[in-house]
Order: structure tokens, then sequence, then C-alpha cells
């Protein structure tokens, strides 16, 4: 499976672990995060620096992405892929 397929398929069992009651609050709340950091406007390098300001979004918020990820336990990531197959 190509890494795009991966992606489009982590994306919807990782919004639902998310609202999994058994996830860490540490791990939604790096969650939350990483979504206000990609909406508000306040970043560590502006997007308006040529290359840079874009290079940080696309290095920090997959890397927060995957913090939170790895916080969820493994047990709610499978009880929630079978969730979505069953679907």
């Amino acid at each position: 499976m190509n890494k795009l397929m991966k992606i489009k398929k982590f994306i919807p069992i990782y919004f639902k672990a998310m609202r999994n009651k058994n996830t860490p609050v540490m791990a939604k709340l790096m969650g939350i995060f990483a979504i206000a950091y990609a909406i508000l406007p306040t970043d560590m390098i502006p997007d308006v620096v040529p290359f840079l300001g874009i290079l940080d979004d696309a290095i920090v918020l997959p890397f927060l992405i995957y913090l939170a990820s790895k916080m969820i336990p493994d047990e709610v990531m499978d009880r929630e892929e079978a969730a979505i197959i069953e679907e």
C-alpha cells in the first residue's frame, strides 16, 4: 500500500481515536495544538518569509500529529480501525 493510501486510511481512524474516551488528554491537547497551529496566523516562522514560512508548517504539523498518534494506545487505534472497516 503506498503512502498516500496509508494517510487516507489513517485520517478517519485518527479523528475517531481522538474522540475516544480512552485517549489520553495529552494526546488530545497535542491534536488541538496541531489544528490551532495550522489555523492561527502566528507561526514560528511567518508564512510571508519565502519557502521557510511554509517549510516550518510542513515540518511542525506532521510532527505534532505523529506525536499525538503515538500517545494514543494501540487498543484504541485498533478498535477505531475495526469500526471504520465495519462501516
